[in-house]
């Protein structure tokens, strides 16, 4: 998987725990960058803040994925920052 993601742009939904926040964090470690999204904004900084610290590339974004306004920035915001999307993650 490491190749496969090196230099690879993921956008993960339900980032701020459980499986999401696993995913984000193997994507990292596999040489992504990873845009995290969800509801809950303050988990979604301290898992930024652990994929920064190992050396990764982390924007947090927070999305209601019932909102299609809130959706919208999200991906804006991560082509914005990463310039394309790879992997999007609708977890």
């Amino acid at each position: 998987m490491e190749n496969e993601l090196q230099d690879r742009v993921a956008i993960i939904t339900g980032a701020a725990g459980g499986i999401g926040s696993r995913i984000a964090k193997a994507y990292s470690h596999a040489g992504a960058c990873v845009v995290l999204a969800s509801r809950n904004q303050q988990n979604l900084e301290a898992i930024a803040e652990e994929i920064r610290s190992s050396g990764g590339q982390v924007l947090v974004v927070p999305t209601d994925v019932t909102q299609p306004e809130a959706v919208e920035n999200m991906v804006a915001r991560a082509i914005d920052t990463f310039n394309r999307i790879d992997v999007m993650i609708n977890n």
